[in-house]
């Protein structure tokens, strides 16, 4: 019998093609390290872990976690979407180590939460988005292995049922009771009928994951490689492929985001691992009394700064980033700063579709002093005006206390920070130091105010810096085409 064709003429025709799940978005978000000043917000505390960009309806969410094992968890978001524990594994030094999923997700799911019936301290997630992932009954298998110390990471042996399924595999060191321990690197694995390629990640938490569609139904032990002698836990998950989920919308998106801590006396220069793909890399930072001096790169990047240090106190607001970017599965940045007596976060973004000059302009630096307790703080005031529409703002801004929790203005502002209630709101903490990260696409060329929603104590914010950048998106973007044989107009799903 003849095989049927594909003849609407807004399909794509290649049945193969349509059903090979494919990463939308990932993040690394850090360990909570159960550090800070004060006593806990909550006894049984929320982490909240924010997605880059919204989700598409249909998709699926993957998430990594791990936690010390004195309570039970619970995985939920901001869209009511129904989650289950894929597997997990407890080691010999009680840290917790599981995997969970959620299918066919509603639209806008954005911030995913894990709620522990204790304070358990040392919290760390990872979270990435599919499409043509089945949207039911897609777990085809499972394993978790509590690893022994080597520099190979393995999640023990699975058969899948069904040939092209996604293998995504979680791997956490989890060396010394929960508190993790920093690697060298993350290589991705080099095995028979897949491609490994890093999704994130984070080796001063020492946790990363790798996927890859496994073309095959033979047994497989994922693995992966730590540059360093670690015992690490890790989990994997075959997920079915289907022809089901939307690709994303916007051409200019964040792909990979790494939420980078850097502790007080690290070393210096500090090194990180980025996986990337995108053609704008940013590195958005609050210091402590540091101020960053140089940024390279393997593979090599031209380094530029938005501006000058924004220095409000012991904050310092500063923008790095890498135009017309050579990212890398496996990008190595050493980031050089004037002295390493304070603690910083990185927040790192790794944009697709950016012009090849994409920097537009920067607000210059704002600082202040808040001296009494306000639930909103306005760190930019029509501060900065991007030359054009559609471009992406990036802001950040660090206090001396208090816990930065969203984004007023501008309205459609995307809240960047992790939160966490199992510490103190009043910072530094290691959760992202309790500061606060945004992204925004404007839709007009008007001004930008920036007015955070804020969570404070007893303590006013004292000290603030900020700033904020506008970057373009490219003046046009390629997609790919139709068969030309099969006359097919192509249009996103």
């Amino acid at each position: 019998m003849r095989r049927l064709l594909c003849l609407i003429p807004i399909l794509w025709c290649s049945a193969g093609w349509a059903q090979i799940p494919t990463l939308v978005q990932h993040v690394s978000c850090p360990s909570s390290r159960n550090g800070g000043n004060g006593t806990t917000q909550s006894p049984t505390p929320d982490y909240l872990c924010p997605l880059p960009e919204p989700s598409q309806a249909g998709n699926a969410l993957l998430v990594g976690i791990m936690a010390y094992n004195n309570a039970t968890f619970t995985v939920s978001d901001d869209k009511s979407n129904t989650w289950a524990m894929v597997d997990s594994v407890v080691d010999s030094k009680n840290d917790f180590v599981g995997i969970y999923t959620a299918t066919n997700v509603a639209a806008g799911t954005r911030f995913i939460k894990l709620h522990s019936s204790a304070n358990t301290g040392n919290v760390a997630m990872s979270a990435s988005e599919y499409y043509n992932i089945a949207l039911t009954s897609a777990v085809d298998t499972h394993h978790c292995n509590a690893g022994s110390s080597s520099t190979s990471i393995t999640a023990g042996s699975i058969t899948p049922e069904s040939s092209g399924d996604l293998l995504w595999q979680w791997a956490v060191n989890g060396a010394d009771n929960g508190i993790p321990i920093s690697t060298t690197s993350f290589a991705a694995g080099s095995q028979s009928n897949i491609s490994w390629q890093l999704s994130g990640t984070d080796i001063n938490d020492g946790d990363a994951v790798q996927a890859g569609i496994y073309n095959s139904t033979t047994a497989i032990n994922p693995t992966l490689t730590s540059g360093t002698v670690l015992p690490f836990d890790s989990c994997v998950m075959a997920l079915k492929a289907a022809s089901a989920g939307h690709a994303p919308i916007s051409a200019f998106r964040i792909v990979h985001m790494l939420h980078q801590q850097l502790p007080q006396s690290a070393a210096n220069p500090w090194p990180i691992q980025f996986a990337s793909s995108g053609n704008l890399i940013v590195l958005s930072a609050l210091t402590g009394t540091d101020t960053i001096n140089g940024i390279s790169s393997t593979p090599s990047n031209n380094w530029s700064t938005t501006g000058s240090a924004a220095i409000g106190g012991d904050n310092v607001s500063q923008i790095y980033y890498a135009a017309n970017a050579n990212s890398s599965n496996s990008l190595r940045l050493s980031v050089a700063r004037n002295n390493n007596d304070g603690d910083a976060t990185f927040m790192m973004y790794d944009f697709t579709g950016a012009a090849t000059s994409p920097f537009d302009v920067d607000s210059g630096g704002q600082s202040g002093i808040q001296s009494s307790v306000a639930s909103s703080l306005t760190t930019c005031n029509s501060c900065l005006t991007p030359g054009s529409t559609n471009e992406v703002i990036i802001a950040n801004f660090g206090q001396d206390w208090c816990t930065a929790t969203g984004v007023k203005q501008p309205g459609g502002g995307l809240f960047d920070s992790v939160t966490y209630t199992g510490t103190s709101n009043s910072g530094p903490q290691p959760v992202d130091q309790n500061n606060g990260w945004m992204h925004y696409y404007n839709s007009d060329a008007s001004a930008i105010t920036m007015t955070w929603a804020e969570s404070c104590q007893t303590t006013p914010q004292g000290s603030w810096a900020g700033r904020a950048a506008a970057f373009k998106p490219a003046s046009s973007v390629n997609h790919p085409s139709a068969p030309t044989a099969l006359k097919a107009a192509v249009v996103p799903k």
